[in-house]
């Protein structure tokens, strides 16, 4: 039975309750199991009650500590809403909370300080009675100001007495001031931030949406921007695994990308045809026939096309970077089909204007290279820098749609089904955006999202005819009929939309005003901004990206809204930083612009300044905690790192000479990147085997391991054929799957086969002799695991390695110079390297080394 004792008085003090709970949750409560035995019997019924009494109290026992472990209620707050300060001050813990904070503080006796009784140190002190004195004098000034104009005011009014002025219609048109012009060929300067924040913008910008970003990311240093923005790097919580669950399988993950930069064209259709074709849109033989009947929807402005461009003339060796061309909508098909061919004539004569929108490590050599293609039009093209204009918005996942749909309120009452708003609407319920035509492009005009934030969640119909409607949808797409101009190309518009923005307190007026429960009603003076929307396809497992084109000012509130939109799924919409964007870039087995293409001028320039910043991390560090490069066992008795073990040693590959890390302008190699159409294309071409030719490839290993950034590739050796023979035995057969994943499963276990017992049957012990005489493949760190291949066999560097969470397994993107690769210096062999694909990857510092099979994206 239970001890019946008296029960202590209760505890005085919050500490005293707080030690009781704890006790009487660690407190067990159990019965004597003598009472079930009888003369030696046992009563089975009691027995039972009492082994269910016992259990039950076990239950409530764990229950109990649970519930009485010392956790605090600031501590039971998810990561990203934590802070520092939440353990003093009830104000930074949510409201749920706040009760049961400021109660555990009261009986903890923490000290809580507020700022009206924060004691002030003497440099605060200083400050403070410097804010004061500013404050009087201040006050001073605008009563003298005040006093001025009253004075003024009362003289004025004598005189409008005496003396009466007509002003006629006339004079005050007169007066009007001019609409700007404006400057062409020029480069824009980024617009003026407050006089608070101007001081920490001096050598660079802040993106719009800066300050949402500042708590809940990890930004630049501000003494090293990049691309002269402040840009995110990372959110400050752990987010690897989050970012790729919620880009694949369930929400999704938004970025402000307003520091890509975006170009506009303005002039004759046909001159602006001519600048991108002399700048690379559609050449060697216009494999996608944009030129041609495949690329009229790109041409009309409902397709967005996204590929290389090239210095004038200087394909394939002289490549720019990775650009987004989108054309302006003209008039609409039905229009078109009643125009006769006079009119057709007269169109080409009539100004269009196009978009080009490109990576801003790039934007310098692509402005320069415009404006000097533009000048050779006849009639000339319009070149204007729409950087500080025109921001946007990225977002991926199966929830991108949805999280879209609930922030981008189109703003026509009456929506036409076929109209691209009426289009917009019934592809909420969208999750991948592979399904949509590839490239597709919405142009409409939205209402200012704070009027509805904030953002509550769509609920789609599910019933069999919407779904068959928006199998419709996606099977024609009406949109490429019913597009009209998008308005986001006429800088009326933008500024418009720029500058009828309400304040934040005007807005919030209207809401205190409004029915509870319902947003404000719309007026005819809201503004309207114009977004353009497309859809890019995702590579792998990844589900597409939408793109949102708006003015810069107006890209905070769309933000906003996205960011706070509630998912159907659950959860808001992550967010992601430049780290993010190269994680599922490397997901998808797809390279990231400028860090993944060495080749070209931005990716050159990314390489030298992460080569400087790894250096700087390797001296900085004790030499009894850092690699010493010139010390590092190869194999066969070689020693020392190949390169610079801390960078991507081009040098060293083009040049085939050792570098010593102090090379000048005059050594550095002349390296392109090629084309990867001309890099699978069979037979080689004269630039596919040009030795300065680097194309971007992605590995996969064949076995354990795990390529990291700066990881050597070599080719199977082409001097010693037994290592080289030791390398292909590595690879596992290529017939089936099944072979495979015998080979991979013989040769992850290096145990040998169990002996079977001696009354065995004869075919046991047959089967037992087979097993022994096959052995597995060697493993790393066996004696006759094959030695890492020489110098003069380095094709390669990795630029992007880790394990891929998609492909459950090491993976890597990075560079190589394919006529190395493909054609072995020994004559022989190259062919059969070709055709099996073979590599091999070793990471700087390390022994070892592995195999994987390469391909060309």
């Amino acid at each position: 039975m239970a001890d019946k004792r008296k029960q202590p008085p209760p505890p005085a003090n919050g500490r005293q309750r707080k030690r009781a709970k704890t006790r009487d949750a660690r407190t067990i409560a159990t019965q004597a199991s003598g009472v079930a035995f009888k003369n030696g019997e046992v009563d089975v019924d009691k027995f039972v009650k009492a082994r269910q009494y016992e259990i039950k109290a076990l239950e409530d026992g764990m229950a109990r500590s649970r519930k009485g472990l010392t956790t605090r209620a600031f501590q039971g707050v998810p990561k990203e809403l934590r802070r520092r300060t939440a353990s003093h001050n009830v104000k930074r813990v949510p409201k749920r909370l706040r009760a049961r904070a400021a109660r555990e503080m009261a009986e903890d006796n923490t000290p809580t300080v507020t700022a009206r009784r924060r004691k002030p140190s003497s440099h605060m002190r200083l400050r403070l009675e410097t804010a004061k004195r500013l404050k009087a004098l201040s006050t001073k000034a605008k009563a003298r100001k005040e006093k001025k104009k009253q004075k003024a005011k009362a003289d004025g009014d004598g005189d409008a007495d005496a003396m009466e002025v007509t002003v006629t219609d006339n004079a005050t048109a007169a007066i009007q001031p001019r609409t700007p012009r404006v400057k062409t060929a020029t480069l824009k300067n980024p617009p003026t931030p407050p006089a608070k924040f101007r001081k920490r913008q001096l050598h660079k910008s802040w993106l719009p949406t800066h300050m949402f970003h500042t708590k809940r990311a990890h930004l630049t240093p501000p003494s090293e921007p990049l691309w002269r923005f402040a840009i995110p790097l990372a959110p400050t919580v752990k987010c690897y695994r989050p970012t790729h669950r919620a880009s694949t399988t369930r929400g999704a993950v938004a970025w402000d990308m307003s520091y890509m930069s975006t170009i506009g064209l303005e002039g004759s259709e046909t001159s602006v045809q001519g600048l991108l074709k002399a700048l690379g849109v559609g050449v060697n033989g216009d494999p996608e026939r944009l030129w041609g009947k495949k690329g009229e929807k790109w041409r009309k402005g409902t397709r967005a096309w996204e590929g290389w461009l090239y210095e004038r003339d200087g394909w394939p060796q002289k490549s720019i970077a990775p650009v987004t061309v989108i054309w302006h909508a003209g008039s609409n098909s039905e229009d078109v089909e009643m125009k006769d061919a006079s009119a057709t004539a007269q169109n080409k004569k009539e100004r269009r204007k196009a978009f080009i929108r490109v990576h801003p490590s790039a934007f310098l050599q692509l402005w320069n290279e415009v404006l000097k293609v533009a000048k050779m039009q006849r009639p000339t093209v319009t070149v204007e820098d729409l950087r500080f204009e025109i921001g946007s918005i990225e977002i991926t996942g199966p929830g991108a749609t949805e999280a879209l749909a609930g922030a981008l309120w189109p703003l026509a009452k009456e929506t036409v089904e076929d109209s691209p708003e009426g289009t917009w609407k019934t592809l909420g319920p969208v999750t991948n955006l592979n399904t949509l035509p590839n490239n597709c492009l919405l142009g409409f005009d939205i209402s200012d999202p704070r009027l509805h934030h904030p953002p509550r969640t769509i609920s789609h119909p599910m019933d069999k005819a919407s779904h068959s409607r928006l199998l419709q949808v996606m099977a024609n797409w009406p949109a490429d009929r019913t597009q009209s101009a998008a308005a986001l190309f006429d800088r009326t518009n933008r500024l418009a939309a720029s500058r009828s923005l309400p304040s934040q307190k005007s807005i919030n007026r209207r809401k205190t005003l409004a029915i509870p429960g319902s947003y404000p009603e719309a007026r005819p003076t809201d503004p309207k901004i114009p977004v353009l929307l497309y859809a890019s396809r995702g590579a792998g497992v990844s589900t597409g990206t939408w793109t949102v084109l708006l003015p810069w000012k107006c890209v905070s509130p769309v933000w906003s809204s996205i960011m706070y939109y509630p998912l159907s799924t659950g959860g808001n919409v992550r967010l992601g930083g430049l780290e993010q964007k190269r994680q599922l870039a490397f997901e998808a087995s797809v390279p990231w612009f400028p860090g993944d293409f060495p080749g070209t001028k931005a990716g050159m320039q990314w390489e030298e300044r992460e080569r400087d910043r790894k250096k700087n991390e390797w001296e900085r560090r004790p030499k009894g905690k850092r690699t010493e490069w010139d010390s590092v066992p190869l194999a066969e008795g070689r020693k020392g790192e190949v390169g610079m073990g801390w960078a991507c040693d081009w040098e060293r590959v083009i040049n085939d000479q050792a570098s010593n890390g102090d090379n000048d302008a005059a050594t550095k190699p002349t390296i392109y990147q090629l084309p990867s159409s001309l890099a699978s294309q069979q037979p080689a071409t004269a630039a596919a085997t040009s030795l300065s030719a680097i194309t971007t490839v992605r590995l996969a290993l064949l076995s354990r391991g795990l390529p990291i950034s700066c990881a050597r590739i070599y080719r199977l050796p082409t001097t010693d054929p037994t290592l080289r023979k030791q390398w292909l035995a590595l690879a596992p057969s290529t017939k089936s799957n099944a072979p495979a994943r015998a080979a991979k499963c013989a040769s992850a276990s290096a145990l040998p086969p169990r002996r079977p017992p001696p009354e065995a049957p004869e075919h046991v012990w047959q089967a037992h002799l087979a097993a022994s005489l096959l052995e597995p493949p060697p493993q790393a760190g066996n004696p006759a695991y094959p030695a890492s291949p020489d110098a003069q066999d380095l094709v390669g560097f990795v630029t992007a390695g880790n394990f891929n969470l998609a492909d459950g397994r090491g993976t890597a993107v990075g560079g190589v110079v394919l006529a190395k690769l493909c054609v072995g210096e020994g004559g022989e062999m190259g062919e059969a390297m070709a055709g099996r694909g073979l590599c091999v990857v070793r990471n700087a510092g390390e022994t070892v080394a592995r195999v994987a099979r390469w391909e060309v994206v």
